[in-house]
């Protein structure tokens, strides 16, 4: 629970966990379709995670999946802060290796997360906009009604003043806050054929961060990229260099 909204939380450790492991928290992007029940998810990406020894940490920003409330990007940054916290306390996670990873908007939240807060030993951006305002719609109008179909928006009086919900979405500017992330390792991994966040944004975020800093781009990759086979080795092969 965090303040009145619900937050989803699942975490899983390997079967034989002895001492303190490393963690890893997943963030999803803002789902771009309503739930398909066949869909599995981030969960084939944890279960190699896991195999190879981490503690994988998934959970539902506000408004999507299992949590409550409605999408809110300034409540995102919140959820992320509350989830964070919740990690770096539970027994058996070494406070001092907890990653990020995170998708498109996900991965945006969580670099603002790690420029104001030191403890995240480092960042992986999949996917993630250099500006989120650049792809936006330029009608928030829009973008609500947007929500509203994808069930992202469940309240019928949200949000009370749309110009400053909309902001919140237009300050999402993770070009802003790569700088303060270093000395920490931050990588950057984006598919050529992303239709929803042009591969600049990748470009744009590489010449932001300072070292040490890495770039992938997956040839003819979409933008969801744990759809992609080659996504979860990359992500094991960082965590080596990296925890």
């Amino acid at each position: 629970m965090r303040g009145k909204n619900q937050i989803k939380v699942w975490r899983y450790c390997p079967e034989k966990a002895s001492g303190l492991k490393p963690a890893v928290i997943i963030c999803h992007g803002i789902p771009g379709s309503k739930p398909d029940p066949n869909d599995q998810g981030y969960l084939p990406m944890v279960e190699q995670l896991v195999s190879h020894g981490y503690i994988v940490v998934l959970f539902n920003f506000g408004g999507c999946g299992e949590s409550s409330g409605n999408i809110d990007m300034r409540d995102w940054y919140e959820d992320l802060f509350f989830v964070y916290d919740l990690v770096h306390d539970t027994p058996g996670i070494d406070p001092r290796s907890i990653h990020g990873v995170g998708f498109s908007a996900g991965g945006a939240i969580a670099a603002k997360l790690a420029s104001l807060d030191r403890r995240f030993k480092s960042l992986l951006l999949m996917a993630t906009p250099a500006d989120l305002s650049e792809i936006l719609p330029e009608d928030p109008v829009v973008l609500r009604e947007h929500f509203r179909d994808l069930g992202l928006i469940q309240d019928a009086g949200f949000p009370r003043d749309i110009n400053a919900w909309y902001r919140g979405f237009q300050e999402i500017k993770p070009v802003k806050w790569l700088p303060f992330i270093a000395p920490r390792p931050v990588g950057i991994v984006h598919g050529e054929g992303d239709g929803v966040v042009p591969v600049a944004h990748a470009y744009k975020l590489f010449q932001a961060a300072f070292t040490p800093k890495k770039i992938t781009l997956l040839e003819g990759a979409p933008h969801q990229l744990r759809r992609d086979p080659r996504t979860t080795p990359l992500i094991i092969d960082w965590l080596k260099e990296v925890a």
